[in-house]
């Protein structure tokens, strides 16, 4: 793996675990998140109007349902619970559940590192869910597992629309009406949005650069090899969110880092 697509990822997981330590710090995490999307999805809405999605219109309204889902799970996830059980577990579950996928329903015969990756990452969550439970942050806990649902849902969904469609396009579609949906939802007052937009403009930068920044390494590296990297966000955001959590979480993140890593890898 090249030096330059090591830095660009690594740079990506600071991006990564920064906007999720703001998110999780914020009074109001589902509206910013939101308003994030919506932020990013507007600044794309060029590539929209250039090479409109079309010819995928059913697969934008799946996955703009999964991915807001997963805007109001991880931010529900994060009002109820600590960033260092919340954010290792929703970022661990998506690939422990590709992997199980990938083995029992698609009969692929996982190799000797997958097999390790999952046994490692399976000890990592629960290590941290347990931690969840003893804090009394057992909703944290099945939140963050179900948000790691929603991510495979529209990672899947939205692998198989960009072959058919401009990316960019797309991804501006998405992202605007997942974020109205759960606006619609939420249904924030005025007054509520007022503070959290420059918030939401400093959690939109972060996802838009740190998910600019995987693009990049892509075009460097094997993608199992970037998607392996990008997991030491999972350590980061517990160093970052400075929680007095113990021992146990930090050693649960390392196993969920070094588990997913080997999984995706």
């Amino acid at each position: 793996m090249p030096l330059s697509a090591v830095l660009l990822v690594l740079a990506s997981t600071v991006l990564h675990a920064g906007w999720n330590t703001r998110l999780h710090r914020g009074s109001d995490p589902e509206v910013v998140i939101a308003m994030a999307y919506l932020f990013v999805g507007i600044v794309l809405v060029p590539a929209a109007v250039v090479d409109p999605p079309g010819e995928v219109l059913g697969w934008v309204l799946a996955s703009s349902v999964s991915q807001g889902l997963y805007m109001g799970l991880l931010g529900s996830a994060y009002r109820a619970g600590s960033l260092g059980v919340a954010y290792p577990i929703a970022r661990g579950t998506a690939p422990l559940l590709t992997g199980l996928g990938g083995w029992l329903l698609l009969d692929e015969t996982p190799s000797l590192a997958t097999v390790v990756g999952l046994v490692v990452l399976v000890f990592g969550l629960l290590s941290l869910a347990g931690l969840g439970t003893q804090r009394r942050e057992k909703r944290a806990v099945v939140l963050a597992a179900v948000t790691g649902l929603c991510t495979v849902s529209y990672s899947l969904i939205d692998a198989h629309s960009v072959d058919f469609t401009g990316a960019m396009g797309y991804l501006s579609v998405v992202m605007v009406l997942s974020s109205l949906g759960v606006l619609a939802v939420r249904r924030p007052a005025m007054a509520r949005l007022r503070p959290v937009l420059s918030e939401s403009v400093v959690v939109g930068l972060g996802q838009g650069g740190a998910y600019g920044l995987v693009l990049l390494a892509f075009q460097q590296a094997q993608a199992g090899q970037v998607s392996g990297l990008r997991q030491v966000s999972v350590v980061l955001g517990v160093l970052i969110a400075r929680e007095s959590l113990g021992p146990r979480a930090m050693w649960g993140a390392v196993m969920v880092t070094l588990g997913a890593g080997l999984v995706v890898w």
